[in-house]
């Protein structure tokens, strides 16, 4: 599919405003990021922030969905470069986990508290959580196929499986407990179980 001149400006203009928008927070919190703030370090009027991002919250969700592309990216690079499904899972939890021991939206994340005004980002993972569960869902569902296309699991058992190891790589991400390694390992360990139980 051809994407037009106007499409592309479009879409590197919204990348623009992102950036601007993950550096104020990076530099100074979730709670000092504004319409006009976006606006000011990109040069551009409040009215476009508004057109391209829309609210603040909708900011929040952008900046989100782009990280959880990049936290997708390693997820297909770990189960791609297993030798067994298992350890496929462990790796990619592993992967996802330790780097949102350092990501600044993880952090932000984890930092939020239910009553906070800023609780965006704890809001996109946990109540809102939808949209990020399906999507990851998705890419870990076909990377297991392609990769191990003799699981032991029926496709509707291997939905079930997926959407539970990323629901749980979700829960250690939001209040983590442990340390990334143990955390995968645990999530590992049930998987295992469930391969077990349908060989």
């Amino acid at each position: 599919m051809t994407v037009s001149y106007r499409e592309s400006v479009q879409v590197l203009m919204r990348d623009r405003l992102l950036d601007a928008a993950q550096d104020i927070m990076e530099a100074r919190g979730w709670s000092a990021v504004t319409m006009s703030g976006i606006a000011a370090a990109v040069g551009v009027s409040r009215q476009t922030v508004h057109n391209e991002l829309g609210t603040k919250h909708a900011v929040a969700e952008a900046l989100t969905l782009r990280e959880l592309g990049r936290f997708l990216d390693l997820v297909r690079d770990r189960i791609a470069a297993a030798d067994d499904l298992v350890e496929a899972v462990r790796s990619a939890c592993q992967g996802v986990l330790e780097i949102g021991e350092s990501n600044i939206l993880i952090r932000t994340i984890v930092g939020s508290v239910p009553h906070d005004a800023d609780s965006d980002f704890l809001q996109l993972l946990t109540t809102e959580s939808g949209e990020i569960v399906e999507s990851a869902s998705v890419v870990v569902k076909q990377s297991v196929v392609e990769h191990f296309p003799e699981t032991p699991f029926t496709e509707t058992e291997l939905d079930v499986a997926v959407d539970a190891v990323v629901r749980l790589i979700l829960s250690h991400l939001t209040r983590p407990s442990k340390p990334a390694a143990e955390a995968a390992h645990d999530i590992a360990w049930i998987f295992e179980l469930a391969v077990a139980g349908r060989s």
